[in-house]
């Protein structure tokens, strides 16, 4: 049986309908409401990135899921947005797309502020190596947490992932 694949690509012009009709909730705005994203400013800037499901059965791939993103000019990068189509909360599909955008974008740091009561949101960015909570604000009516993702960070998450080697293998000295 062919499993579906994905695809990550920028947004265009024609994805803005979809994502502004099949989004309902994102991170910035948790409760569905609001109003409506300016995504054509993001498109333009080239700041928007897709994840597409590719099924063979079906003729066209759908859309899963949206980041949107700001770089500033020091080359930090300010995540601004990201969600599912639809209902579901899909956290698989929104790591793929911030590890995707830190690889197109090789920025200095990333930054994200989450809700402090928006449990899965803090538990994508806490399960991502290298996001580290810095600190917290707050912007009324809620507590916002601020986590930073830095290269550095992630070298040294990854370092203590690694084995190491086991105690008495030793390396043998030649004769």
């Amino acid at each position: 049986m062919e499993e579906a694949g994905y695809f990550i690509r920028l947004a265009e012009p024609g994805d803005v309908e979809l994502l502004k009709r099949a989004v309902r909730t994102t991170l910035a705005s948790p409760e569905g409401k609001g109003s409506k994203k300016k995504f054509e400013d993001a498109v333009a800037r080239n700041e928007l990135l897709i994840l597409e499901r590719r099924d063979p059965r079906l003729p066209e791939p759908r859309i899963e899921a949206f980041i949107e993103w700001y770089t500033r000019v020091d080359g930090s990068v300010t995540i601004r947005d990201a969600g599912a189509i639809g209902d579901e909360f899909k956290p698989g599909a929104i790591k793929r797309l911030v590890r995707e955008l830190i690889h197109l974008t090789r920025p200095t740091s990333v930054t994200v502020k989450v809700r402090a009561d928006q449990t899965q949101w803090r538990e994508v960015f806490e399960d991502l190596a290298g996001f580290e909570f810095t600190g917290q604000e707050y912007s009324r009516p809620h507590w916002r947490l601020i986590y930073v993702w830095t290269p550095e960070a992630e070298r040294r998450v990854t370092r203590r992932a690694q084995p190491r080697p086991a105690a008495g293998r030793e390396r043998r000295r030649p004769r």
